[in-house]
């Protein structure tokens, strides 16, 4: 590091930054970009730490670009990016940036804690993983965060070697996020297809998440986006989680509450339980995944009312295969069909539906299908199966018969 620009970092340090152990103290905008410049640079400050209840605005983006494991302990305190950072609209109202108001270029683990932010120009929560990191996970824990209004994205975990996403090339690294008792709201309302939280990872890794009594509504976008490309498994549990209001921005291409977008060889394992997903402007839960690899779901406690599209719609499409548990599922009020489960090529659905409630959904309230080629005249592959228990359908406008192709009940 040059000497010059060390020693000046510390002489800042004196007027405006508190040093304590190997944490550094903070309470307004020049004591915050000081210390995450000094913690860019000295691996031995692991912690920054806000002075109790403080609002910092910002004037640029907050970047941290350490090695070390860092955590921001809140207390109470509120940052507002109003004026940190830009993005240009393209023709199609697109946003292309790199700005946030909190950014962090690290393979390092990162923690916020009691911490808001609010008002950002561009990104609320930025984590860009290093294209050449390839040691082990990057880790992400949030809790008791609050991120609302921003333009963008809310949260934003990017592993994309590429900007504009062509082509699956990242880093070596999976994904693992934590967020306990979090609210997402009101983000993505600047440009199109920016969601109250996304990852996007690519190449090598997984995504796992791990998100409890957090609420994730009224964002432009998805809800939540979990994007997933290249060799690797989408690993998510939920539990406690509100996913209500989201997807309004773009009128010609409305948006879900939580979509899961897995390609090439990797399942996508979820366990949903305690879920209120309402009026969301396109589907309500949407999973999809592409190439080799399965859908393994238990859903639990759902319920699912007035949303535009289907409520839970599962599709899996090449070599795998979907299996669902649903125990305790309504949806009612969809502008589709109530559940879809679809598998289009080779593989076979298996689902167990217990105390599940389908009403008054425009098309079917409940269709399960299977094909090797959608619309083929014979089945060329074994039959699915499904199994029913306590399954009421009422005033589903397709009728109130499960709609089904080459699936046989237990």
């Amino acid at each position: 590091m040059n000497k010059h620009l060390l020693f000046t970092l510390l002489i800042a340090t004196s007027y405006s930054t508190q040093v304590l152990g190997s944490a550094l103290v903070v309470f307004d905008e020049r004591s915050l970009q000081d210390a995450f410049q000094q913690a860019s640079y000295n691996l031995d400050i692991d912690e920054i730490i806000f002075k109790r209840n403080s609002h910092i605005s910002l004037s640029a983006p907050a970047i941290y670009s350490g090695e070390q494991p860092i955590t921001l302990t809140g207390k109470g305190s509120t940052i507002d990016g109003s004026s940190a950072g830009s993005f240009a609209l393209n023709s199609n109202l697109s946003a292309m940036t790199k700005d946030g108001t909190l950014i962090f270029n690290t393979a390092g683990e990162v923690k916020i804690k009691n911490l808001k932010v609010a008002n950002s120009a561009t990104r609320g929560i930025v984590v860009n993983v290093p294209v050449d990191a390839s040691d082990s996970n990057i880790s992400v824990t949030l809790d008791r965060v609050t991120v609302t209004h921003s333009a963008l994205y809310g949260l934003h975990i990017d592993d994309k070697a590429d900007a504009f996403d062509n082509g699956t090339t990242g880093s070596d690294l999976g994904v693992y996020l934590k967020l306990t008792h979090c609210t997402f709201k009101y983000n993505g309302t600047g440009a199109i297809d920016f969601d109250g939280i996304r990852i996007d990872e690519r190449s090598l890794g997984d995504i796992h998440a791990f998100i409890s009594n957090t609420t994730i509504d009224n964002n432009g976008g998805d809800g939540i986006e979990l994007d997933e490309a290249g060799d690797g498994n989408v690993e998510v549990y939920m539990n406690r989680v509100s996913l209500n209001d989201n997807g309004f921005y773009n009128e010609e291409d409305l948006d879900d509450g939580f979509d899961i977008d897995e390609a090439d060889a990797g399942n996508i394992e979820a366990i949903l339980s305690n879920l209120v997903v309402n009026n969301n402007k396109d589907e309500g839960l949407d999973f999809d995944e592409a190439g080799d690899g399965n859908i393994e779901a238990k859903f639990k406690r759902i319920s699912a009312f007035n949303n535009n599209d289907e409520a839970i719609k599962l599709d899996e499409k090449d070599a795998g295969n979907i299996e669902v548990n649903l125990k305790s599922v309504d949806v009612e009020e969809s502008g589709d069909d109530g559940i879809q489960l679809k598998e289009i090529g080779e593989g076979k659905i298996e689902t167990d539906l217990k105390s599940v409630r389908a009403i008054n959904n425009k098309k079917y309230g409940i269709k399960i299908e299977q094909w090797v080629m959608e619309g083929e005249a014979e089945h060329t592959e074994e039959a699915g199966s499904m199994t029913l228990k306590r399954v009421e359908l009422a005033g589903n406008g397709k009728g109130d018969e499960i709609k089904t192709n080459n699936i046989e009940q237990n």
